[in-house]
């Protein structure tokens, strides 16, 4: 099938432009409200994803030979990288809310659930997270939304005396599953997964 250049613009056009890598805007929201992004914090999330969506098969065999039927959806962990600042803000957050949930170095724990010094109702150690996805025109035009979020791991932050580079981190989290929606709201986001 033969096509002209105009006819690909034309069609390019006409969806908007294309959706752009670089338009999407980001929160973060613990439970315990000390361990959440603030607006500038956020801005310092320089890359992360779109989550897959993910079905794992199920394999049965029968008469001889296997078939796959549907099995379980799984959900991967989902990373950020950060921008550091001078003052090590989100670096610092993630560290307090890591040891909140295991513990601190020198052994004490605190209770996970129904914890007295957690601002909110919940005791619970966990938070949501979003990842909006913006048109040209600066609009919202798909939410995702990550239940159940905490950090798993925090990476390392290279030091090097010939780099003059602001430096970068990247934030492993895990979560239970993820909604989808096209509101900007991120109360908004119900579809599961």
């Amino acid at each position: 099938m033969a096509f002209t250049v105009s006819e690909f613009k034309s069609n390019i056009s006409s969806a908007g432009g294309g959706a752009r890598p670089a338009l999407y805007r980001i929160s973060v929201t613990a439970r315990d409200t000390s361990f959440s992004f603030s607006d500038n914090e956020s801005l310092l999330v320089k890359t992360t994803a779109i989550p897959p969506a993910t079905i794992a098969p199920l394999t049965v065999n029968y008469a001889g030979r296997a078939y796959k039927w549907t099995g379980l959806r799984t959900f991967d962990n989902w990373t950020t990288t950060v921008l550091n600042d001078e003052n090590f803000s989100i670096r610092n957050k993630m560290v307090k809310w890591m040891r909140k949930m295991s513990g601190m170095m020198d052994g004490k724990r605190v209770p996970l659930f129904g914890d007295p010094t957690l601002t909110g109702s919940s005791g619970y150690k966990d938070g949501s997270a979003t990842v909006t996805q913006l048109g040209t025109d600066g609009k919202a035009k798909q939410v995702y939304k990550f239940y159940n979020l905490w950090p798993t791991e925090l990476a390392e932050i290279p030091v090097d005396w010939s780099s003059d580079m602001i430096q970068e981190y990247s934030v492993t989290w895990a979560y239970d599953y993820w909604g989808h929606g096209t509101n900007a709201a991120a109360t908004d986001v119900v579809n599961a997964a």
